[in-house]
């Protein structure tokens, strides 16, 4: 009986013209409910437990709490095991914890997927052509790039932070501390991402880790080959010793200067990094905003084959020539 009157509502439903206020009202109401899950598992919050957050580095077996990700409480451990390790998951996962993102990848894939559904789902309506779907694949694409904005910018603030860390340990070292005691000592005033990055260094040193080896772990999430040279410091200071403070302080003046140049290239390349963003979003942004106000007008680019032929060059085209841009305004220092 339920199938029965789920199969009058839809044929009710599609008897009713597209531009109706009924048809109007059922999808505002469904976009609202699509965009109200979507938030909700955003803000949802993933607890981690104690043993959690040891396992990492100790051998603990907890047979009551299920510590299985959402993809592999979904799909079953056999089918998700390799979807959940694939290096992109690995990559995402580190990138969102380096932005220090409240909610997990799985939940992220999931909010990305109901948009991408809906968005396409809207292009198809509007354009009348299932082709106009594929635009939609750009939703997932823009949360990834969103991410790496986020991770990347809290990676800028870390080394711009790093020459005070760095001053504030030597400091410590000539009053006569250690150099993880110093560590500590600069964890405390230290803001962010500072404090949480060498927290974590200091954390798994004194879990057992090798000092290097935490360092060396900190480098590597941080991507700052300006921190490499503290690593390779603290090692050689646990093997031969010697006057480590003034080590600390040539490298801080170094980390000083290579950031001066960083600010000078990202200041004359300004131009050219706004410009790419301009020219890789307009195109895109105008073909989806006519898209919608004039289906008509782009009625021939979704049905007709030089249309298709036509948008996937210029898909192209515009993915090739925002790589260029970036290639060219990226400098390394």
């Amino acid at each position: 009986m339920i199938s029965g009157v789920l199969h009058l509502a839809v044929l009710s439903v599609a008897s009713v013209s597209v531009g109706s206020t009924l048809v109007a009202v059922v999808v505002a109401i469904a976009c609202a409910l699509l965009v109200g899950f979507g938030v909700l598992l955003l803000m949802r919050e993933e607890r981690e437990s104690a043993v959690t957050r040891v396992a990492a580095y100790v051998n603990v077996e907890d047979q009551d709490a299920d510590t299985r990700s959402l993809v592999e409480r979904a799909l079953g451990d056999s089918q998700a095991r390799t979807i959940v390790r694939l290096p992109f998951m690995e990559r995402l996962r580190r990138e969102m914890d380096v932005a220090a993102l409240k909610f997990s990848p799985e939940q992220l894939i999931a909010v990305s997927l109901l948009v991408t559904i809906l968005v396409g789902w809207l292009l198809v309506a509007s354009t009348g052509s299932p082709f106009a779907a594929v635009l939609a694949l750009f939703v997932p694409l823009v949360a990834y790039i969103g991410v790496r904005w986020a991770a990347d910018r809290q990676r800028r603030e870390f080394s711009d932070q790093l020459p005070d860390n760095l001053q504030v340990i030597a400091s410590a070292m000539r009053a006569g501390q250690t150099f993880v005691g110093a560590m500590r000592a600069s964890v405390v005033d230290a803001p962010e991402p500072s404090r949480r990055e060498l927290g974590r260094a200091v954390l798994d040193e004194q879990l057992g880790v090798p000092l290097a080896e935490a360092l060396g772990q900190v480098t590597d999430r941080m991507e700052s080959q300006d921190f490499q040279h503290v690593a390779i410091v603290a090692s050689l200071q646990r093997e031969t010793g010697g006057n480590t403070a003034e080590v600390i302080d040539l490298v801080a003046d170094t980390v000083r200067q290579r950031i001066e140049i960083r600010r000078l290239i990202r200041g004359l390349t300004a131009q050219g990094r706004l410009s790419g963003m301009v020219l890789s979003v307009m195109p895109i942004g105008l073909l989806l905003f006519i898209s919608l106000i004039n289906p008509s007008y782009m009625h021939p680019m979704f049905h007709s084959t030089i249309g298709l032929v036509a948008l996937g060059t210029a898909i192209g085209l515009v993915i090739c020539g925002g790589l260029v841009i970036r290639r060219i305004v990226n400098i390394d220092v």
